[in-house]
């Protein structure tokens, strides 16, 4: 049995974990998403499986908690758990929101919805939020996955 992990867990004052709320064997109890910084308009990293009631219940009660919103987003992999739930997250945001994912090296990237469009980035792109912090993007050809 795996060990209970909360549906949000502050990690540091400048992330916030929220579970996926998709578990299963490959995911124990959930693949996560972390929202970043403190600032009014904040990163979050990954964005959950496609129509998962539960995760966005999460996300936006966290949101409207902290008394902030998204205006970027950074999808690590194409894997469905990380980038499925993309557009259900975009539709409860209001205001721009910039999308982030390094393009597949394996094949081309998996077909979106119109309404999504992906910034793709390149070794070395940096992601700077309101708050000035800089996140060191990681090259794709690093990763085992894509």
């Amino acid at each position: 049995m795996a060990a209970f992990i909360a549906k949000i867990t502050p990690i540091t004052p400048r992330i916030i974990r929220i579970l996926g709320c998709n578990p299963g064997p490959m995911t124990l109890q959930g693949t996560n998403t972390y929202l970043i910084g403190t600032g009014k308009r904040r990163v979050l990293l990954d964005a959950g499986e496609k129509e998962n009631a539960s995760y966005i219940s999460s996300l936006m009660s966290v949101l409207k908690q902290q008394e902030t919103t998204i205006d970027k987003i950074i999808i690590t992999h194409w894997h469905h758990d990380h980038i499925g739930g993309l557009e259900d997250v975009l539709g409860c945001l209001k205001g721009c929101v910039t999308v982030y994912k390094f393009p597949r090296v394996d094949a081309p990237d998996d077909p979106l919805p119109e309404s999504v469009s992906i910034k793709h980035l390149k070794h070395n792109d940096e992601i700077k939020t309101e708050e000035f912090i800089i996140l060191q993007v990681i090259p794709q050809t690093m990763l085992y996955w894509s």
